[in-house]
Formats: structure tokens, C-alpha cells, sequence
């Protein structure tokens, strides 16, 4: 854990739209006064930037919290260039601590491969400017400098930022306060509100004492018959006058009061006794004369509002086929019990399981849907009993009958893996896809929409960089799981599994396993694990569109086209090609330490994005 709290918040991002606002606002400080926000959707790896900056030159900017800040800076680069944007200076910001050398490597890789001129910034160069002058925007970014390392009061940090009208009342006036707060709101104001504030399990008093010496740069007290006769109140009101043009009271009294502090009776308050619209424009008067401006012009603050709370619409009104990784299915009716004159050993068992699929009701009696192939039966010498039909015996020698035939489906299936040339992993216990004689096994597919293509099923990837490098091979392994519908008819699920290993084959060890699972699926979305999922599907065939162990009606057929749908709305491909950058930054933001997760397996529901 770094010991600094701007540098642990920033490592630990999880708000990217906020992270994205915090680097347009610290670059507009950092000598970018004119940068335009981009990010969303269709920004075409730009996150912000500046068509011309006075000087005639274009700039782009690019953030990230991902670790891998050079694939990303990489990606970036290449993107900009292939839109023809080319700025002449491109600003890179990465929450990653960079060493001299990376440095070094960075402005080199942009000035030679597109002769622009980088500026980078990275964690340890935010951080020097986040506690000298720009540490007002810890407070505007909550979302990012939390608790408890950034305190808060009353629902608003309290890292000095004095960006906040504070409008200070007592409970009778809770009405015109909260009308107040509201109205400057939508004027474009910052504004805190005793009333809507989150007060729950905090000294009221002692709150608002503590923002107006750290958030407040107006003070608007409602002074009124009630809010005078409240000491604690008055008090308030007294500290706050001692300030030089910093209190604006709101009048709802019709005549003096000689319990208003002499500091606040010689101020012309707002009047809102007459008219509260009357009062509201004298304080948007006494705002502007002080030079006190909207944070927000009020359409701009609409219209964030508006993103905020309504996302970017990505459907279309048109049918979109879904795909699932499930497969049609069919078993036999019957089951064959066999008997055997002696147990067999574990090599036979393993041996046998190559060529037959059969589950063990005993030491010396197995059952399955179909004989033992002929070159197996020299070694195992059994004794038939007659067949049954196993969906009217709920059980067999103490074993469920419906489980048995789930057992012996993906068995079955486990034998034609074997026949194709998959190797077992005792380490993991799946059958995966090795590499080939001839190299990586790149299988031909027919995808969904009828186009041929391939795809790879292994290959090697590489984890880390520069002296810390190192390669790894990954390969693919299929997962079945039976499943009977409602209906009576069998489906076959299918995961797929990312096996790695060292260059050599051995086998990684506890959260290494995770890791680098993670590198390799890291950019695969659902079109990419579709493709792979037809890829280990379609490699398994023993026939077109079919895969098939067994003769007639002893036979095991799964088809090789997943189960689909027709979704009566569709995805507009072009809304999410724009969002690429920000469901990356999201899900490769960072490869945790303590993520031990195997679960990168296909996902149950793929939807279809064939033209993506």
C-alpha cells in the first residue's frame, strides 16, 4: 500500500467517466486552458482535445488506469493515426509510477514512429501538482480521493476547494433554503444546503463551521424570526461576517430585528420577504458582481445531467440473432450393464477411457450406452447383461440414472477429443488443444453468418515488459455440462478454458494461474469468444455440423451450431465500436495482485455482433 493517500486513491480508480473529468480538469490547469472533453462514445481514441491552441497546433489527449500503459499508449497512437488526426503534441496520462527509462522509451516510441511531440504524465507528476496548485480538485473528485483518506463532512470533502455557495438555515425555514439551492443548482452554481445535506451521525454545527473554512466562497445565511432567535446560528453567522465580502444574508423578516449581529445588519441582505424570485435574482446579481461565476453554464449542466442519469442509447429497432454456448444433443434410450471377472487397474481405466465412454457402478461393473470398441474388449473381458431402458429406472446399483447419463454424454464426448488429438492435463483435468506438428493449431471455422474464417486455439503470449519479459503458452480446453430441459430434450453446455504454461509445458502455480489467464483473454469480448467457442466446437466434427460417436440408435450426436435466438432489438454496432476505450479501461484497468480468478470460460449468453 503506497503511504501517501493521492498516490493510493489514484492506483485504486474505479470511477473512469470521473477519472476522464479529473484529467480534462487538471490538464486545463497544467497549460491546456482550452481543452474540449471528449471521451464517451466515438471519441476515436481521444479523450479530450485542442483543434487549435493559438499557435496553430493541434493536440490530443489519451488517459488511462489500465497497468499495461504502453499497450495502451500504443493502441492510442495507432488508433488517432488511422482516423488521420495527427496532432502536432499528444498528452498521455497514466496512473502508473514510470522510471526514467520507460520515460525515455515512451517520448522516443511517439517522436519516431509519428514524429509528434509527447507530453506524459504519470502518477508521480500528478500528485506534485494534486497537493500544490490544483489540490482543489481533490474535493471536486470524491468519487476518487475517498474516505478515509479524504475526510467528508455533510456529504462533501473537505480538502480545501472554494468552490461552494453554503446556504445556512434552521428547520422553519427548511423550504425556501432548498427551493434556493435548487434554483442555483440549475444556474450552475456548486451549492451546499444544511436541509438536503447527508447529516446523519454528525454535529450540524460543527459541519458547517468546517465547510465554510474549507469549501465555502459565499456564505448565505436565512435570516429569519426563527434562524434569529437559534444562538448556534447567530454564532455562525458572527465568524462568517468577520470575512471581507463573504456573506450575503436572505431577509424574511419585514422589519429590523436588533437580534441580527451588528456585522450583518450594516449588509443589504436579498430580500425574499416580497418575492423569493425577487431574492433570487439579487443574489445571481451579487454573484456576478463579485466575480463569482457558474461552474456550469446552465444548458451545459442540463445536458450532463441529462448523460448522467440517461445513458447513450445503444439499441436499434431491428431483429439481432443471440447466440448461447449450448449445443443440441442427443442420447441412446438404452443403457448396457457389463460385468466384469476382474477390477480393472487405474492404467487400464485410463487407457479404456480413450477409446469408450462408460461409468463405473463397482469394482467389477460398468455401464454405458454402446459395446466396448473391439480392439479394447482383448484386454477387458466382460460379461453383457441385457440392456434397459434407463429413463423408467430412476436408479442403477445405488446411482441415479439421470446423472449416469449425464456422465456418459460428456465422456462420450471426451472420447472424441482424444480421437482429434487433445491431450489430457492431469494437473487441471481437461482435455486441451497442443500445438501441432506443423505449429499452432489454427482451425477453420464456419462462423454463425455463414462466412469461413479461423481461428487460433493456442498460441503464446507474453507477460510483462522490457528486461522483466516473459513468454508463456496458453491453450484451450472445451468444459461440457449436460443439461436436460423442461421439455425432456438434452443440451449440451460448452465453457472453454485458457490452460498456460511455461515455454517448456510446465504448469503455473496458485494466482500465476490467474494472471496470465487474464493476459491472454484480456481483449476478448463476446464476438471473440463466439469465434473460439466455434473453434473448439467445429475442430471436434466427425461429420459436417455434427459430432458423433456410436453407430444408430446407440449413438451420441451432438450438433456443432449453437442454440439461437431472435432478440427483437439489436445492438447499434457503431455506438459501441465508440465505447471500446472505456469497457477496456474498466475491465484491464488493472490486474490485481490478489486476483486468483479461474473463471475465464465462455460466457453463458454470447450475442451475436457478426458485422463488429
Amino acid at each position: 500500500m503506497s503511504a501517501d493517500p493521492i498516490t493510493y486513491c489514484l492506483e485504486r480508480v474505479s470511477d473512469y467517466r470521473d477519472f476522464e473529468r479529473l484529467c480534462s480538469a487538471f490538464l486545463a490547469g497544467a497549460g491546456y486552458p482550452d481543452i474540449d472533453p471528449l471521451g464517451g462514445t466515438g471519441d476515436e481514441g481521444r479523450d479530450a482535445i485542442i483543434r487549435n491552441d493559438g499557435s496553430g497546433r493541434k493536440i490530443g489527449f489519451a488517459y488511462t488506469v489500465r497497468s499495461d500503459w504502453r499497450v495502451k499508449l500504443a493502441s492510442d497512437c495507432k488508433r488517432i493515426h488511422e482516423k488521420g488526426h495527427s496532432p502536432d503534441i499528444f498528452v498521455f496520462v497514466c496512473t502508473e509510477a514510470l522510471t526514467a527509462s520507460e520515460k525515455d522509451f515512451a517520448y522516443k516510441f511517439v517522436t519516431d514512429k509519428y514524429q509528434w511531440t509527447l507530453d506524459l504524465f504519470d502518477i508521480e507528476r500528478l500528485r506534485a501538482q494534486l497537493v500544490g496548485p490544483q489540490r482543489h480538485l481533490i474535493a471536486q473528485h470524491s468519487s476518487i480521493f475517498t474516505p478515509p483518506f479524504f475526510p467528508q463532512r455533510g456529504g462533501q470533502s473537505i480538502a480545501e476547494s472554494r468552490d461552494t455557495l453554503l446556504i445556512d438555515h434552521v428547520a422553519a425555514d427548511h423550504a425556501l433554503a432548498t427551493w434556493l439551492a435548487r434554483r442555483l443548482s440549475l444556474a450552475g452554481f456548486q451549492t451546499w444546503c444544511q436541509g438536503t445535506a447527508p447529516l446523519a451521525g454528525e454535529n450540524a454545527d460543527e459541519t458547517v463551521r468546517t465547510l465554510l473554512d474549507t469549501r465555502a466562497n459565499h456564505y448565505l445565511p436565512v435570516c429569519s424570526s426563527a434562524s434569529l432567535a437559534d444562538g448556534v446560528f447567530l454564532e455562525r453567522c458572527t465568524i462568517a461576517a468577520t470575512r471581507e465580502v463573504f456573506v450575503l444574508p436572505c431577509k424574511l423578516t419585514t422589519t429590523p430585528d436588533p437580534r441580527m449581529p451588528s456585522r450583518l445588519a450594516k449588509l443589504a441582505p436579498a430580500d425574499f420577504d416580497s418575492s423569493w424570485n425577487t431574492g433570487l435574482n439579487q443574489v445571481l446579481e451579487r454573484l456576478s458582481a463579485l466575480g463569482i461565476k457558474p461552474s456550469l453554464e446552465p444548458d451545459r449542466g442540463r445536458q450532463i445531467a441529462l448523460r448522467d442519469y440517461l445513458p447513450t442509447r445503444v439499441t436499434v429497432a431491428k431483429p439481432e440473432p443471440v447466440f448461447a454456448n449450448v449445443f443440441p444433443i442427443q442420447l441412446p434410450k438404452t443403457m448396457l450393464v457389463f460385468d466384469l471377472r476382474k477390477s480393472l487397474t487405474d492404467v487400464e481405466t485410463l487407457e479404456l477411457r480413450k477409446h469408450w465412454a462408460f461409468v463405473e457402478l463397482g469394482a467389477y461393473r460398468l455401464i454405458a450406452f454402446m459395446p466396448p470398441p473391439r480392439q479394447t474388449i482383448s484386454s477387458v473381458t466382460v460379461e453383457r447383461t441385457p440392456e434397459f431402458l434407463w429413463e423408467d429406472i430412476p436408479h442403477k446399483d445405488g446411482k441415479k440414472t439421470m446423472d449416469i447419463a449425464k456422465e456418459l454424454a460428456w465422456r462420450s464426448l471426451e472420447v472424441v477429443c482424444a480421437q482429434k488429438g487433445l491431450k489430457f492435463c492431469s494437473d487441471r483435468r481437461v482435455l486441451y488443444f497442443p500445438e501441432r506438428e506443423t505449429g499452432d493449431w489454427n482451425q477453420s471455422i464456419q462462423h454463425v453468418d455463414g462466412r469461413s474464417t479461423t481461428v487460433r486455439l493456442n498460441g503464446e503470449r507474453t507477460k510483462g515488459w522490457g528486461d522483466r519479459a516473459s513468454l508463456f503458452l496458453y491453450q484451450l480446453a472445451p468444459k461440457f455440462r449436460p443439461q436436460r430441459d423442461a421439455d425432456g430434450s438434452w443440451s449440451m453446455l460448452v465453457n472453454v478454458y485458457i490452460r498456460v504454461t511455461t515455454l517448456e509445458g510446465a504448469m503455473f502455480e496458485g494466482k500465476e494461474i490467474g494472471r496470465r489467464r487474464k493476459i491472454v483473454s484480456k481483449s476478448w469480448w463476446n464476438k471473440e469468444w463466439l469465434a473460439r467457442l466455434l473453434g473448439v466446437v467445429q475442430a471436434l466434427q466427425t461429420s459436417d455440423g455434427r459430432i458423433e460417436i456410436g453407430e444408430g440408435a446407440r449413438a451420441v450426436s451432438m450438433l456443432s451450431k449453437p442454440l439461437s435466438w431472435d432478440c427483437p432489438v439489436g445492438l447499434d454496432v457503431s455506438v459501441l465500436s465508440g465505447m471500446s476505450d472505456i469497457g477496456e479501461e474498466i475491465a484491464q484497468y488493472r490486474v490485481r495482485d490478489e486476483d486468483d480468478d479461474e473463471s475465464d470460460e465462455a460466457s453463458p449468453a454470447l450475442k451475436g455482433a457478426l458485422g463488429a
